[in-house]
């Protein structure tokens, strides 16, 4: 996630603390039931009667501010509204770039995290609970001649974050569909972030750009008319909720109360509000 769009925060917002009534007021549209059981959690979120969760506000559809209101939305939110209530826990969001965020994780600084992208290399510090679907997406200019299809980007130049390793992801994706059907390579520009792609789009600097598919739609909604995709995601890739190694008791917990959301349909609800149906995980929430 995750992810895609990320925009680097310089410095961190002061920690805004979600008390639980406040969340009743904003959460999902579907509680949990009351008659859901006790869901265990570690003696030192029990006692702080709260959760300290990772937030990248800058990355809509998952999490951003109102720019009338400066109100906090997006899935991501929905989902820790809906765990606030069926954990009984206040959810305290802790505002972080998304290079820093495993960091924080590790030295405690949060407790788990939202939107990141199962990333291989910090498997060995970090336990993941997928609970939505991503790929690369790649997309172009309306006014640009038409691109009929994937293989139709090679050759082109293709901005690509290379903050949450999708140039890297785009090279790949050319040495293994580019070359061996006999076309020039992918010239994948790096950029800064998501954003730092999508200008450079804009500004005629490259011919397509591949961002996170949960976030698309978004960017499409806010510019209409502006973007047209070009086919389905080149990969595959899941988004998390990651926590240190160490808080399996807290990974359980929201892993159990992620599974009561699908059941009860607040999952399903949340991502409808988003335009994510396709980025559903459900079926990996339920067996994981």
């Amino acid at each position: 996630m995750f992810k895609p769009m990320f925009r680097h925060l310089s410095t961190c917002l002061a920690t805004t603390a979600l008390l639980t009534s406040a969340l009743l007021s904003a959460g999902m549209a579907n509680a949990a039931p009351a008659s859901q059981g006790a869901i265990a959690l570690p003696a030192d979120i029990l006692a702080a009667k709260k959760i300290k969760i990772a937030l990248f506000a800058g990355f809509p559809p998952m999490a951003w501010k109102k720019p009338d209101t400066n109100e906090l939305t997006g899935v991501d939110v929905e989902l820790a509204n809906y765990l606030s209530k069926r954990l009984g826990v206040a959810v305290e969001w802790q505002e972080v770039s998304y290079e820093s965020a495993i960091n924080s994780l590790v030295t405690g600084r949060v407790d788990m995290a939202f939107s990141l992208l199962d990333a291989p290399e910090a498997a060995d510090r970090l336990d993941y609970l997928p609970y939505l679907t991503s790929g690369m997406q790649p997309y172009a200019l309306a006014s640009h001649a038409p691109i009929a299809s994937a293989l139709d980007i090679c050759g082109l130049k293709v901005g690509a974050n290379r903050r949450n390793g999708f140039d890297a992801a785009m090279r790949k994706w050319s040495d293994a569909n580019c070359l061996p059907a006999g076309k020039p390579a992918v010239q994948v520009q790096a950029t800064d972030g998501t954003a730092t792609a999508r200008l450079d789009l804009k500004q005629g600097r490259v011919d397509v750009a591949v961002q996170s598919s949960e976030s698309v739609p978004t960017s499409m909604a806010l510019e209409k008319g502006t973007y047209v995709t070009i086919g389905t995601p080149l990969n595959s890739l899941q988004i998390v909720a990651a926590f240190p190694k160490r808080s399996s008791v807290l990974r359980d917990a929201v892993s159990q109360a992620l599974k009561d959301a699908v059941a009860d349909g607040s999952y399903a609800t949340a991502l409808a509000k988003y335009d994510l149906g396709n980025n559903s995980a459900a079926d990996a929430i339920l067996a994981h």
